[in-house]
């Protein structure tokens, strides 16, 4: 395995890699997930909201987009190059965030484990993924008028309050959607 040391860079537009950021978020997430590129830029502007690019040496490797409160950090977005998957990038990317945070739970969405769903092998391989990683199921789903997702966690404690706090934060209050506990 070879040894891997990432460097982050702030997500701008004068980036050497921004339309391949740009074309990653595209390819990595289903249309109604991506969030437009300027509407990202600007609610970074904030201090809570961090949007990265990460390097290995002059390598891209793929990106975060997080918010930060009090209690817990959401990870909006996490991509990493699709030339380079499969390579430990992306578990080296949550290291970095949680080294960049570790005082705080992780806290990101993923989609629901349906047996029935067209990507099931894919949302399988994306959960194992995360569990690898120190994520448990929080038995918490979000859901609004089109979507629902499972909530995944790095602690078993997991704070509804401060995740409601942390999407209110990222979407300066104008998505409200539904957070319940799932039936199994």
């Amino acid at each position: 395995m070879l040894e891997i040391s990432l460097k982050t860079v702030v997500v701008r537009k004068g980036l050497k890699e921004y339309n391949e950021i740009k074309s990653l978020i595209c390819r990595a997430f289903p249309k109604n997930e991506q969030i437009p590129i300027w509407l990202l830029h600007m609610l970074a502007l904030r201090k809570s909201v961090d949007f990265l690019a990460y390097y290995d040496g002059d390598l891209f490797c793929g990106i975060s987009y997080t918010v930060c409160n009090n209690g817990l950090v959401f990870v909006l977005y996490l991509a990493v190059n699709d030339k380079i998957r499969s390579k430990g990038y992306g578990s080296a990317i949550l290291q970095c965030i949680k080294q960049r945070f570790s005082n705080k739970a992780l806290v990101l969405n993923i989609e629901p484990l349906c047996p029935n769903s067209d990507n099931y092998a894919q949302r399988v391989k994306r959960f194992e993924f995360y569990v690898k990683n120190g994520f448990f199921d929080t038995h918490y789903q979000i859901s609004d008028s089109s979507d629902t997702y499972q909530i995944l966690a790095t602690t078993e404690q997991f704070s509804i309050k401060e995740y409601k706090s942390a999407i209110k934060q990222l979407s300066l209050g104008l998505y409200l959607p539904q957070i319940e506990k799932q039936i199994d």
